[in-house]
């Protein structure tokens, strides 16, 4: 195996995200995206049902978080979409340069 094979073994989005992010590596999470979510889920709702057992102040303070969280959400995404693109156009000019070569 040559090294340009061992690059693309280790091509992992966790990684690439965690570099993005934070500007280091990560350990990789192998569960599914679905499970990720449902386990902080889960802590989320039994935590705020400990400290705002009042319905009502319970579902003020889910509403606020989900709010924040999609907040978040939309702002990243676009984020992701952006850098994305940078790296996508990146590749073209590898690409373009690549076949003016030949």
């Amino acid at each position: 195996m040559n090294y340009m094979d061992e690059i693309f073994l280790r091509a992992d989005l966790q990684q690439i995200r965690e570099f993005l992010l934070r500007g280091g590596e990560c350990g990789v999470d192998p569960r599914p995206y679905k499970e990720r979510i449902d386990c902080v889920q889960e802590r989320m709702v039994a935590r705020l049902s400990r400290e705002y057992p009042d319905r009502e102040e319970y579902e003020e303070m889910v509403r606020l978080l989900f709010e924040y969280v999609g907040t978040v959400e939309d702002v990243y995404m676009e984020i992701g979409l952006q850098a994305g693109m940078i790296l996508a156009a990146q590749v073209c000019q590898n690409l373009k340069a690549a076949f003016a070569g030949e």
